[in-house]
C-alpha cells in the first residue's frame, strides 16, 4: 500500500478536522479502510475501533496493522483502542458512532446503549440510504442525529474517483477501453462522473440514463442512446465491448426475468454478446447465469461491484475524513464547512 501518513495528515488539515475531547466508535478494517480509526485518533479523538475475523483477514492481523499505522503519528498513543467486543459501556461513551461495516446494522441491540446527543455520520450520500444499515426510527426516539456526507464537497471530492473505478473494472474484466465502444446504463448521480472519464479514453460511449439527467452530460463526448430503463441501442453500439451498469436502489434486482425493469431478453436483443460490468445494482444472478456474460460473477446484494479502495487509499482517506467531519459538525449542530453544505441531515 502506498505511504498514506501524509494523505491522512493532509486530509485532517484540509478539513480542519478537530475531534479533541470526543469519543469515536468506529471499525478497524483491512486494506485502505485501515485509515478510519487512525484518522479519528490523529484528529484528537479517543477511539474505539471494533474488528472481527472476516474473509479478508483475522482480527489479530487487523489490530496489528492498525496499531502499526497509528504508531507513525506522534499524536496517537493510548487513545486508539482496537476491540473485538462491543460492550454497552463502550457504546455509551461514544459521541460519534460511524456507520461502518463491522458496526452495521446499527439497530436497537446496539443503539439502546448510546447516550442522548450522540451522532451517527453516514459515509455515503443521502440518496444512497439503505434501510438495512440503521434503525432511523429508533434514532429519532433516542435523540441520535444521523447525517449523510456530501461526497461532492470540494474538500472531500470523492465522486471524481468514480471514473477511475470504472476504468479499473474494465481492466479487471480483461477488457480494453481504447478504440472500443461501451454503453453506460445508469439511473443515479454516478453516471456523469463515470462518463467524464470513460468518454475521454473509450472509442465511443453511449449513455442510457433517466431523461431528467440528460443535461448533466452536456459537454461530454457521449451519445444518448435511450432513457432508462429502456435500452434502445442504435446500430453503432450493437457490437460494443461491454455495458457498465449502475442502478439505485443497489439492493433491488434490475436485470433478469420479464417482470424486472430491464428484462434480460431485451438487453440481449439490444446488445448481443456484450459483457455486463456490475458497477452497482443487483441483477438476478441465478436467472442470468449461463445466459449473460457478467463481471463480477457474484456481488452481495446492496454492495458495489467495485469499491473505491480498489484504486488505492486516496478516495477512502477523503471519504472517511469527510464522514468524520460530518460527525464533528453535527455535534456542533452545523451542516456547512467553508460555507458549503457538507452534512445532509437524515432525521
Amino acid at each position: 500500500m502506498p505511504d498514506i501518513k501524509n494523505k491522512i495528515e493532509e486530509a485532517i488539515k484540509r478539513l480542519d478536522l478537530d475531534l479533541r475531547g470526543k469519543v469515536v466508535l468506529t471499525e478497524a478494517a483491512t486494506g485502505a479502510y485501515i485509515v478510519t480509526p487512525v484518522l479519528a485518533a490523529a484528529a484528537g479523538a479517543e477511539v474505539y475501533a471494533f474488528t472481527r475475523d472476516t474473509r479478508y483477514g483475522s482480527a489479530e492481523e487487523v489490530k496489528r496493522q492498525t496499531l502499526e499505522l497509528a504508531s507513525r503519528f506522534e499524536s496517537v498513543g493510548s487513545n486508539l483502542n482496537v476491540i473485538t467486543e462491543l460492550s454497552p459501556e463502550i457504546i455509551s461513551k461514544a459521541d460519534i458512532i460511524t456507520n461502518s461495516g463491522h458496526l452495521r446494522p446499527l439497530d436497537t441491540s446496539k443503539l439502546q446503549y448510546a447516550k442522548k446527543g450522540a451522532v451517527i455520520p453516514l459515509m455515503y450520500e443521502a440518496w444512497e440510504w439503505r434501510d438495512a444499515d440503521l434503525d432511523i426510527a429508533f434514532c429519532n426516539q433516542q435523540g441520535l442525529a444521523v447525517g449523510a456526507t456530501n461526497e461532492r464537497h470540494p474538500d472531500v471530492d470523492v465522486f471524481n474517483y468514480l471514473g477511475d473505478m470504472a476504468l479499473k473494472m474494465i481492466f479487471d474484466a480483461g477488457l480494453c477501453p481504447y478504440n472500443n465502444k461501451f454503453i453506460l446504463i445508469c439511473n443515479n448521480d454516478f453516471g456523469p462522473f463515470i462518463a467524464k472519464v470513460l468518454s475521454r479514453v473509450c472509442g465511443a460511449l453511449g449513455v442510457c440514463d433517466l431523461a431528467e439527467n440528460r443535461s448533466k452530460y452536456d459537454g461530454l463526448n457521449v451519445d444518448w442512446v435511450s432513457d432508462f430503463p429502456e435500452v434502445n441501442v442504435p446500430e453503432k453500439y450493437r457490437n460494443c465491448e461491454a455495458v457498465l451498469f449502475t442502478a439505485y436502489p443497489f439492493d433491488k434486482p434490475w436485470i433478469g426475468p420479464e417482470n424486472l425493469p430491464i428484462p434480460l431478453r431485451k438487453l440481449k436483443e439490444a446488445i448481443p454478446g456484450a459483457k455486463l460490468l456490475r458497477y452497482a445494482g443487483d441483477i438476478d444472478e441465478e436467472f442470468c447465469a449461463g445466459k449473460l456474460d457478467f463481471y463480477p460473477v457474484h456481488v452481495h446484494s446492496g454492495h458495489m461491484g467495485i469499491l473505491p479502495s480498489a484504486i488505492g487509499p486516496d478516495p477512502i482517506v477523503r471519504l472517511q475524513s469527510g464522514g468524520l467531519k460530518v460527525g464533528e459538525l453535527m455535534l456542533k449542530q452545523q451542516t456547512e464547512y467553508r460555507n458549503i453544505r457538507l452534512v445532509d441531515m437524515m432525521n
